[in-house]
C-alpha cells in the first residue's frame, strides 16, 4: 500500500498508508486536521527526467580498462566517465544514444529516439 502524506497548520508532515486511490483528501490528527500534501509524497523522488546520470554495467568495461575506454570515448567524440566499477555513466538521453552508437551498441526495449538496430 503506497503512503500519503498530510499537512497540518503547524507545517507537521503525518504519514498514512491507504489503499491505491483510497486516501481522503485530509484525515483528523491530535492538533486538528491535516490536507493531502502532494509535494511531501514526492520529496525524496529526482527531479525529471526521472534517472540521469545513469549508470550503464552492459555499457560498462572492466576497472582495469577504464582510461583506454574513456580516450576512445573522446577520440570517438562522445566523452563518456566510467565510475571505479566500470560502468558507463550517462548524463542525458542523447549523451547515451550517441555513445551507444559509438560502440555499436543498441537497445532491445528501445523507445523514441534511442539505439536501434538497422
Amino acid at each position: 500500500m503506497p503512503i500519503y502524506c498530510y499537512k497540518d497548520r503547524q507545517g507537521q508532515i503525518h504519514e498514512r498508508q491507504y489503499p491505491m486511490a483510497k486516501a481522503p483528501k485530509r484525515i483528523k490528527t491530535p492538533h486538528g486536521f491535516a490536507q493531502r500534501c502532494i509535494v511531501a509524497e514526492h520529496k525524496d523522488m529526482r527531479q525529471c527526467a526521472g534517472n540521469w546520470p545513469m549508470v550503464s554495467d552492459a555499457a560498462g568495461v572492466s576497472p582495469g580498462q577504464i582510461k583506454e575506454a574513456y580516450e576512445a570515448s573522446v577520440k570517438a567524440g562522445v566523452p563518456t566517465h566510467f565510475n571505479s566499477e566500470g560502468q558507463a555513466i550517462f548524463n542525458s538521453p542523447r549523451h547515451r544514444r550517441d555513445y551507444l552508437r559509438s560502440i555499436g551498441m543498441f537497445d532491445r526495449n528501445a523507445g523514441f529516439s534511442d539505439p536501434t538496430p538497422n
